[in-house]
């Protein structure tokens, strides 16, 4: 009995320790990741359907921390997306007006 109560306790204070590094360390990290992905849908969307220029010329525009993250052109629509999901954003191409994140 006192080994499974070590356990849970021990457990206990791992959790505690994770959220509070989560919360004191990491957690911005997530909202540069979400500015990072807004930043090249919108991008490449004005580079694709403002410019006319191809997806693989508007690729070679960014540095090499953004070409990280992967970009889908569907139809007029531009779809940036982190690794492992964890931030996702999509621009729009609206003629005569040019391109606009879509919330």
């Amino acid at each position: 009995m006192k080994l499974v109560k070590g356990f849970l306790i021990t457990g206990l204070i791992l959790v505690v320790l994770g959220f509070a590094s989560w919360q004191f360390f990491f957690r911005h990290k997530l909202e540069y990741i979400e500015i990072a992905t807004a930043y090249t849908a919108k991008q490449v969307c004005s580079c694709r359907f403002v410019t006319g220029r191809d997806m693989d010329s508007c690729k070679g525009d960014f540095t090499a921390d953004i070409t990280q993250l992967e970009v889908i052109e569907s139809g007029t629509q531009i779809i940036a997306t982190a690794p492992l999901g964890v931030a996702s954003s999509l621009a729009e191409y609206h003629p005569k007006l040019g391109c606009a994140l879509v919330p």
